[in-house]
């Protein structure tokens, strides 16, 4: 449609809000570039998403957008008792979203996330995304060729622009930490020559990312299928409830994302705990999230419990109480073996912590945002079906995801990734040239940070769907 000239007149929208959801933007990259002298200017937070940190969630979550079924394309479904585009199919219909036009005529199973409609432009042709995993760096700069021609056009009419960048993750997973760099310098230049060329109005840009990526390269055998794992410490791997049950032991629906840091696990509620407490010793493991239980009298009834485990021991517990938006910690886990600097009163049994509380105290920590991003892990928010149980895999391990016949076999992909609840492949980043930021970002409250965009999604049709509960924060009160 850009191709038919349409003039608007400056006067009309003297200011244009251009707002980039790009997939795979690390802050480390982001620091990095900047001290290049890309994005000169620009106010830059670190952008802590959900865990798991993938991209079709995490969308979701940001732009509070329809839910998906599951945490990627890949998703076990407990109404039918299924699992959905594991394997090779589930990166197909993840790299070539179908047609919008189309989405009304395929299976639910299939359809692209809701989040797209958010987005004024995204992709280039049916098949960008293809071309864009063969050759990353080209596909990178088609794709800004794409988006500023898209630029140009709506930005006769319209005061906000959104488009959806994807290239950036496919450089993250296949490429260098100093490529991606590079082509953030080149956006950088790219923005700068754009607003040369148009003067005739004042465009102020805003980049956000979905995850970051943890620039660790996985070594061949290293890219596993975790369900080889899971034998070994006594889970029986399964594709269907009805096959667990035939197991009468510990067994779990094992849902391999792509080539990510994490697996979600499904299982009957009693072998939940068990399942956790055992994937946690299988050596890819770093930390099992999990529904908990009460560890006793003393704490209200109305607590909701999330257990973490490693290595076969109860890492971590607390509980959560929605009418408050207040944490209960007992004083008897050793939080600082997980780096959570959380103090006790002198012979108190346990505490009671505000979400601001504990945001500041973690946001930095070697698992950002820890107790917020664990409960609402497990809550069907972004995602309809969410796990029972959530494996954060520790370096240098990645799921195998897939095989692709005759193509690149472990090294597919394998040059970094995301998704666990370590920093390292978690913090994105949040620049902009609107406003002020707070040092560090929940994703979740981008839409109160930035009304524009939200009203915009609105224009465009989209129904804003609540986010978790407690989850806006008083950044005044964090400074």
């Amino acid at each position: 449609m850009n191709s038919i000239p349409i003039k608007g007149k400056p006067s009309v929208n003297p200011t244009v809000h251009v707002f980039l959801g790009f997939d795979g933007l690390s802050h480390s990259a982001v620091t990095k570039a900047r001290e290049r002298g890309a994005f000169s200017g620009w106010n830059l937070s670190r952008f802590i998403p959900m865990f798991p940190a993938t991209s079709d969630a995490s969308w979701t979550r940001i732009l509070h957008t329809g839910r998906f079924a599951g945490y990627e394309y890949g998703h076990y479904d407990p109404r039918h008792d299924a699992l959905y585009n594991t394997a090779v199919e589930g990166l197909l219909v993840h790299a070539i979203p179908p047609l919008d036009s189309l989405a009304h005529l395929l299976p639910e199973k299939v359809r692209a996330p809701v989040y797209y409609e958010a987005f004024d432009h995204h992709a280039s042709d049916y098949l960008s995304s293809v071309w864009s995993y063969e050759r990353p760096v080209f596909g990178w700069y088609r794709s800004l060729d794409h988006l500023f021609v898209a630029l140009a056009g709506r930005s006769e009419k319209q005061h906000t622009f959104s488009a959806y960048v994807l290239e950036g993750d496919v450089i993250g997973h296949m490429l260098s930490e100093e490529d991606f760099v590079d082509v953030l310098v080149a956006l950088s230049e790219r923005i700068q020559e754009f607003k040369r060329r148009h003067p005739e109005r004042t465009f102020v840009f805003t980049l956000f990312g979905d995850h970051g990526m943890d620039s660790v390269r996985k070594p061949p055998p290293y890219v596993m299928d975790l369900r080889n794992q899971l034998r070994t410490v006594g889970i029986t791997p399964v594709d269907t409830f009805g096959q667990a049950d035939a197991v009468g032991g510990p067994a779990a629906v094992a849902v391999l994302h792509t080539r990510v840091t994490y697996v979600a696990l499904h299982a009957r509620p009693q072998w939940a705990m068990e399942v956790a407490r055992r994937a946690s010793t299988a050596p890819a493991a770093d930390l099992v999230i999990a529904r908990g239980v009460s560890p006793g009298s003393g704490y209200p009834e109305d607590l909701e419990w999330v257990d973490a485990w490693r290595e076969g021991a109860l890492a971590a517990r607390f509980g959560y109480q929605r009418s408050t938006d207040t944490y209960w910690l007992p004083a008897n886990m050793n939080w600082a073996a997980l780096d959570l600097p959380v103090t006790f009163e002198p012979g108190a049994e346990s505490g009671v912590f505000s979400d601001e509380t504990l945001f500041a105290a973690t946001a930095e920590r070697t698992y950002p945002d820890f107790f917020f991003r664990a409960r609402t892990s497990l809550e069907p928010i972004s995602v309809e079906f969410p796990a029972d149980a959530l494996v954060s895999l520790r370096d240098p391990y990645m799921s195998e995801g897939f095989r692709v016949p005759l193509v690149g076999g472990s090294d597919l992909a394998s040059a970094a990734s995301h998704g666990a609840m370590h920093g390292k492949g978690s913090v994105s980043a949040l620049l902009t040239e609107e406003r002020s930021l707070p040092a560090t970002v929940r994703s979740d409250t981008l839409l109160e940070l930035f009304p524009s965009l939200s009203e915009h999604m609105r224009e465009r049709g989209l129904t804003l769907l609540p986010g978790a509960d407690g989850a806006s924060l008083d950044y005044a009160q964090l400074r």
